[in-house]
């Protein structure tokens, strides 16, 4: 009978592309990796690493999760999301925008939410945590930045990290860890690490564009809990990198409920 880290392998083989796999343990689970390494365009998974800062600067009394921004005409942003569809003049406070940001990968809030924690703060906070790979280096839908070469990066062994950090109270702090968590349940796109789950035990934030198809969490159930990033690219459709990242993500949550190691 194979292992979990052998079944996880054969999983990302059969694919077809290229997948990148990383658990952390958290509490009563345990580490796998595959890939773990690779550094991927991050698609709308980099929205992880701008909630974390904006909580900090929060933290830090530099912003206020109150404050109120007004979405004008020249700041709605194309894609996913729900503002653009929404009345020009809508006044939203940060703590809507973090929030749209994760829950509906809203593109608008996003941009605006690089634009009020700075990119340059995002990537210092990503350096001080010690993540070589990880990048934001253009806002959302910035097709000339793209032309130009740069592009936001994502690295499954270090998102997990990062994400192990907020679940374990130590991102942030005082408090903040938990309401990133709480917004990060809220995720109104659960059906890909979710699709084989038991409904309510995970957090997370999937990205998904042009060749990229991703997933990252936190999977909490009152006897375990771990991070998990599966990450691929260039998988022959988009279908079938969905399908792997949820068949890879319930072969973990059998494995750490059954008790059984990597």
């Amino acid at each position: 009978m194979l292992d979990t880290a052998a079944v996880v392998r054969n999983l990302a083989q059969d694919c077809g592309g290229s997948v990148s796999v990383s658990v952390r343990n958290i509490s009563n689970a345990f580490d796998i990796s595959f890939n773990e390494g690779i550094r991927m365009g991050s698609a709308s998974t980099i929205k992880v690493p701008i909630i974390v800062e904006a909580m900090r600067q929060a933290r830090d009394g530099r912003l206020s999760l109150d404050a109120e921004y007004s979405v004008s005409a020249e700041k709605r942003c194309a894609g996913s999301g729900v503002i653009t569809h929404l009345h020009e003049g809508l006044v939203l406070t940060l703590k809507d925008l973090l929030t749209l940001m994760i829950i509906t990968s809203d593109n608008t809030a996003t941009n605006m939410c690089i634009d009020i924690v700075g990119m340059d703060r995002v990537n210092a906070m990503l350096g001080e945590f010690g993540y070589q790979g990880t990048a934001l280096n253009r806002r959302m839908y910035d097709w000339d930045a793209l032309s130009q070469g740069r592009d936001n990066w994502i690295v499954a062994e270090e998102i997990t990290d990062l994400l192990a950090r907020i679940a374990l109270g130590e991102a942030v702090g005082d408090g903040y860890d938990k309401l990133i968590l709480d917004i990060m349940h809220k995720q109104l796109y659960s059906d890909v690490l979710g699709m084989f789950l038991p409904e309510g035990v995970l957090a997370n934030k999937t990205g998904s564009v042009n060749q990229f198809v991703h997933d990252c969490g936190v999977v909490t159930t009152p006897e375990f809990s771990y991070a998990i990033a599966v990450l691929t690219a260039d998988v022959p459709s988009a279908g079938e990198a969905r399908l792997t990242i949820g068949r890879i993500s319930k072969v973990i949550f059998d494995a750490v409920s059954a008790g059984k190691s990597c």
